[in-house]
């Protein structure tokens, strides 16, 4: 007779594992993370630094608020000022330990010639990647932890809610993991630990206090124009907005959008730099960044499209316009020099593995290739910057007329209309998109002749550099050397880049002289792109050559093995008339 089942096995289902992602991570975390912090808790150095930071920082707040109490101060803002001093410190202390911990990991096990043997482990480079990031991530979050009891002294003093230095915190978490990311990222570029090092503290230094005066000094004024209740002249006064500003579309944009892309967005593209650094040539190092960008490029064009919309009056809609071009196509050119390390082709180990994944069109598209590349990074590019200028221009057509009025402009007392406004955000949009195209194919076009992908970025560097600044070099010795003061010489500028506020300014100021500015910068425009569109060309040419070079060799190197192979097999038969 059978043995009666248990309920434990009457129900397996009840205490059944999970299989998901959480619980798997939770079951097998990380063995790189693991195994970091066994080591980071073999050190005997790291309580010693935690406490003389905290004390330090301490001290510094106590200091700081003994002077200001001093003064008559009165708690409310003794508690502000506190509150804006720890986080200013703190926010510097992670821009530069948070980078140069990450900047240790994967330089140093290159140094250490243990990187080989990680890679025998069989890890994926996005296993590696996780991992290191966790465990500087890890290391930084100590810090930020033995800091929060000084953090919370500016609650005590009033001037500040206990949301408000939760935001803050919170934010601070997310600082340190932009930090740490970007350190992971120039460390998997380099090969020597104090390379990585010094050029990770360069960059931090440098980086650092400009990201803090712009979004943080620069941008409270901004904010506090639109929201009074916000202080200006605060640089931490994001944590402030979130309690005191009213709920609306200008919150959820400010906020809420904003704050989410400045994250992710470059949250994600150092993560795939970082694993594309860590993969070998062989294997396909393309797919992570060209998503980043197929995504990342829309958001960009309508956050640099929105402050032209929202603007309050015509002229502001067209300096914003003008400024949100401009950063776009700031971006889009790092991306255009960012992709030049892509191959002619995928490479026969990358061919082995998309034919055993059955990949798709969409997959293989994504994938290595020059060609390929060139072609999305220029289509988004050219479709977005058409599309910021499309935005702004139908935003201020469909406001209402604003009242004649007179100002005072450089040429004579003119205001410019409706037409003009109009003209000015599509001349240079009009200016910028084709620039675009001309600067992709002068990189692809380097980069298909064989040079290696930084060769390719600095010679690209310098011709861009010489077109923007040898027409003007020009234009100022021929107007010395000619004594005219007028504009003739400008249209010698018509080359530049920068010439496009020129045109910008020329409609803003009058009509002026008989010289063609605006057609010439638009003839000049069109030239532009025609000749990126040639390079384009030529070098989808050259690379397919290539890709057709490289198959033939496979074909002849397959040949020649499996003529040795038949050969072999041959002389290991017996002749039929040889003698048993």
């Amino acid at each position: 007779m059978a043995a009666q089942a248990t309920p434990s096995q009457q129900m397996p289902s009840a205490r059944a594992p999970k299989t998901g992602r959480i619980a798997r991570m939770w079951r097998e975390p990380n063995a790189i993370w693991m195994r970091e912090m066994r080591q980071s808790s073999r050190l005997g150095r790291t309580p010693w630094i935690l406490f003389g930071l905290s004390l330090t920082i301490s001290l510094l707040m106590c200091s700081i608020g003994g002077i200001a109490a001093g003064d008559n101060t009165s708690p409310a803002s003794l508690g502000g000022a506190l509150f804006q001093t720890f986080f200013s410190i703190a926010a510097f202390v992670v821009m530069i330990v948070g980078p140069t911990v990450a900047a240790n990991s994967i330089a140093s096990e290159r140094e250490g010639r243990t990187w080989e043997a990680v890679l025998l482990t069989g890890l994926h480079p996005k296993d590696i990647a996780r991992g290191k990031f966790i465990a500087a991530y890890t290391s930084i979050a100590m810090h930020i932890v033995v800091l929060a009891p000084v953090g919370a002294l500016p609650f005590l003093f009033g001037g500040v809610t206990a949301t408000e230095v939760v935001v803050a915190f919170a934010f601070l978490f997310v600082f340190a993991a932009l930090a740490v990311a970007f350190g992971l990222a120039v460390s998997s570029l380099m090969s020597s630990l104090r390379g990585a090092i010094v050029l990770t503290l360069i960059l931090a230094i440098c980086l650092g206090p400009l990201l803090y005066a712009v979004f943080g000094f620069w941008g409270s004024f901004g904010i506090h124009k639109l929201w009074s209740d916000v202080p200006e002249g605060f640089p931490v006064w994001l944590p402030l907005a979130y309690t005191r500003a009213p709920l609306g579309l200008e919150y959820l944009l400010l906020l809420v959008a904003t704050p989410l892309l400045l994250i992710l967005v470059p949250a994600w593209f150092l993560y795939e730099v970082t694993v594309a650094n860590l993969t070998g040539e062989t294997d396909d190092r393309s797919t992570g960044l060209k998503r980043w960008f197929f995504v990342s490029t829309p958001l960009v064009a309508i956050a640099c499209a929105l402050p032209g919309v929202v603007a309050l009056d015509d002229k502001d809609r067209v300096a914003w316009s003008v400024a949100g071009e401009t950063v776009f196509a700031a971006y889009a050119g790092f991306c255009a020099l960012l992709f030049a390390f892509d191959p002619a082709g995928p490479t026969r180990r990358v061919l082995v593995h998309w034919r055993r994944a059955g990949a798709g069109v969409f997959r293989r598209f994504f994938g290595p290739g020059l060609a390929k590349t060139a072609s999305l990074v220029v289509v988004l590019g050219f479709l977005a910057l058409l599309g910021i200028m499309a935005i702004d221009a139908a935003a201020l057509y469909l406001q209402p007329t604003p009242p004649p009025s007179t100002t005072l402009g450089y040429y004579s007392l003119y205001t410019p209309s409706r037409t003009d406004r109009l003209t000015q955000i599509f001349v240079f949009g009009a200016y910028c998109a084709p620039y675009f195209v001309f600067t992709m194919g002068l990189v692809t076009y380097f980069r298909s002749r064989g040079q290696s992908p930084w060769i390719a970025r600095l010679v690209t560097s310098a011709v861009l550099f010489l077109a923007s600044a040898a027409p003007w070099v020009v234009a100022a010795i021929g107007g010395v050397v000619t004594s005219t003061h007028d504009d003739t010489w400008l249209v010698v500028g018509a080359p530049s880049p920068f010439y496009a506020y020129v045109m910008v300014s020329r409609l803003d100021h009058g009509p002026g002289d008989d010289t063609p500015i605006v057609p010439v910068g638009l003839a000049m425009a069109l030239l532009w792109g025609f000749i990126g569109l040639l390079l384009l060309a030529f070098a989808a040419r050259r690379s397919a050559r290539t890709v057709r070079e490289q198959s033939l060799q496979w074909a002849r190197t397959d040949a020649a093995l499996q003529a040795e192979d038949d050969a072999r097999a041959a002389a290991s038969v017996p002749s039929s008339g040889a003698p048993s």
